[in-house]
């Protein structure tokens, strides 16, 4: 199964972060973990390359790991692109409970 938190901070979202496979199929057949990457992906691609939102990306492909975060001078800007994804993810668990879950954690703390 696939783990997608995303993390808030009043109301705004700060960071994605997804860790493993969907196990909806086998490598290179799998639609579900297909679909994950490709919708990060071009997330990224919008806030960095289109927005020039300064965004830090964390890959590890051993555990399946990617992480996206705004950095906080630039939560504003990126708010769009970490809504649709929001959007996204919750409509792909809804259709793929098994394999794909969405959680939001509110992170407010003070420091």
């Amino acid at each position: 199964m696939t783990r997608i938190t995303f993390f808030l901070s009043q109301d705004k979202i700060q960071a994605v972060d997804i860790l493993g496979h969907a196990g909806y199929a086998d490598e290179g057949e799998d639609i579900v973990c297909a679909a994950i990457s490709s919708a990060v992906q071009i997330t990224h691609a919008l806030l960095f390359d289109v927005q020039k939102v300064n965004v830090d990306a964390l890959i590890e492909d051993e555990g399946a790991h990617i992480r996206l975060t705004l950095p906080a001078n630039e939560l504003n800007a990126g708010q769009d692109g970490m809504k649709a994804l929001r959007i996204f993810y919750t409509e792909l668990a809804a259709q793929y409970s098994e394999f794909v879950s969405v959680m939001e954690v509110q992170n407010d703390a003070e420091d």
